[in-house]
């Protein structure tokens, strides 16, 4: 039997795509995903025809929390928004994302994925100094930039996934159309998942430094 994480970045209140998890839903009963969050997604906060939808969306995900696990990804996504983040910096960062999980009533995990995966040393030692677990990308040649516990990805969505000999398989993808992962463009790959699979969150496949 096979141990599947399936992540998928890019998520947030207004940028979803909840009508494609929830089909997937439906053909895996047991399925769990972790979802890397934009607390606050500018890009779509902006849009007045998306904000009027926002209480209705926000009902529809705080339904499906038993298998859905919100991770933040950032603040609010810009680019390099972690790059050349200072200690402070990131604490203060790490409030302001509770602080909106918490205005919009989001239970969340202690881990963080920073946009783009480009952080320091300064970040990581953040999270780690607050208990909380990082995301890195499996082809980044990290050093130490590695937190004491992490996550770290086996296989993209658009890649051969199922011919893989590995007990457990960690899958990658984007909420986003943009990206080759993106759940839409990669959205039949996901059903060759096997359906006897036993699904976990990424918070219960973290790695120790």
């Amino acid at each position: 039997m096979k141990t599947i994480c399936l992540d998928f970045d890019d998520f947030s209140v207004l940028n979803n795509r909840m009508d494609l998890l929830l089909r997937l839903r439906e053909s895996y009963p047991r399925l769990k995903v972790s979802l890397f969050t934009i607390p606050y997604d500018f890009v779509y906060e902006g849009d007045l025809s998306a904000s009027l939808m926002r209480k209705d969306t926000l009902d529809m995900i705080k339904k499906n929390l038993d298998w859905m696990e919100i991770i933040p990804h950032g603040l609010l996504h810009t680019q390099r928004e972690f790059e050349k983040c200072t200690y402070d910096t990131m604490k203060l960062s790490m409030k302001a994302i509770d602080e909106q999980f918490k205005k919009d009533g989001l239970p969340y995990v202690k881990g963080f994925k920073a946009p783009y995966w480009l952080w320091n040393e300064d970040v990581v030692r953040a999270l780690n100094d607050s208990g909380w677990w990082g995301a890195i990308d499996r082809k980044g040649a990290w050093g130490e930039l590695v937190p004491e516990r992490y996550y770290k990805y086996t296989h993209g969505i658009d890649e051969w996934f199922s011919e893989s000999n590995l007990s457990t398989l960690r899958l990658h993808g984007h909420i986003t159309a943009a990206s080759e992962n993106g759940i839409e463009k990669c959205f039949t790959n996901l059903f060759r998942m096997p359906t006897d699979a036993e699904f976990k969150f990424a918070s219960e496949l973290l790695q120790t430094k």
